[in-house]
């Protein structure tokens, strides 16, 4: 099975290209425009090849009808909502700051907004993989999409792409757990073979366990993009910020994925042929 390449900015995400991090600041800013800000700074300083945020109307993310857990969540996440003059702002910041910055986006109007915004590519949560309305929208965008597999089997996430396919919009499936946190031992990333058995699109891993171990097993197994939750303080107990990497942590991912590259792909095997010496004892 050929391998595909998507390109998010001048990011090439697949098979043999080097793996890149996307630091998912999401709403740990808590509403605060400055600590957004300093949130991308560190990132920037920590290596994210890629910040995400979430673009949203705290009423329209929850389905009041059929989840009973809705009227909380759009508490708190009303409570975390950035008003569009502050997004644009904070984009305006990432930009001159050169990151390079997406968003995921949970209804029609905030498609219209992320696009305002200048968004070059959309995440779509795996809550939203049943929302048919806001799939037709971000499809006329005609911009890669990343979608996240949590909750779902083989079948489902191909109905889920073939209106993208049909579309010829480029895809990044993400492996992930939908468990906030999650346990290191449910991680299931035999997953990433599945996918990669299935798909020939990009396959990456969105980690929501703690700490830095999972994402280089996750390069090993396949991965060819990486997700971690990202915050200026896991003191802070709202949102995900309390299993999220800091800008430390962040450093080391990088450090222990680009090993883990280099040792699946192994750049110079032929040219160094270490096994040169010993092709004198075959019999």
């Amino acid at each position: 099975m050929s391998r595909k390449v998507v390109t998010i900015e001048d990011i090439e995400i697949g098979y043999q290209r080097k793996i890149p991090i996307i630091a998912e600041i999401g709403i740990n800013h808590l509403g605060d425009l400055t600590r957004a800000k300093k949130m991308v700074d560190l990132a920037n300083e920590g290596g994210a090849d890629l910040i995400k945020f979430q673009t949203y109307v705290a009423e329209k993310r929850y389905d009041l009808k059929k989840n009973p857990k809705a009227k909380q969540f759009i508490e708190w996440t009303k409570k975390w909502q950035l008003n569009e003059e502050e997004e644009f702002d904070l984009w305006k910041y990432a930009k001159k700051k050169k990151a390079k910055i997406f968003t995921s986006v949970y209804d029609h109007e905030t498609v219209e907004l992320a696009e305002r915004l200048g968004t070059p590519a959309y995440k779509i949560a795996a809550f939203e993989i049943t929302n048919k309305k806001l799939i037709e929208r971000i499809i006329k965008t005609k911009k890669p999409v990343i979608i996240s597999c949590g909750m779902t089997n083989v079948e489902e996430i191909k109905n889920v792409i073939k209106p993208f396919e049909d579309n010829n919009i480029d895809i990044i499936l993400l492996h992930t757990v939908s468990s906030y946190p999650l346990e290191k031992i449910h991680s299931n990333l035999k997953k990433i073979y599945e996918l990669k058995e299935n798909f020939d699109h990009p396959i990456g891993h969105s980690d929501h366990t703690h700490g830095t171990e999972i994402p280089p097993m996750a390069v090993a197994c396949g991965a060819q993009i990486i997700e971690k939750h990202f915050t200026d303080s896991p003191k802070l107990r709202d949102s995900d910020n309390f299993f999220s990497i800091t800008k430390d942590d962040l450093l080391e991912i990088k450090f222990k994925v680009n090993n883990a590259f280099k040792y699946i792909y192994s750049p110079d095997f032929e040219k160094k042929d270490p096994e040169k010496y010993m092709r004198d004892f075959r019999k």
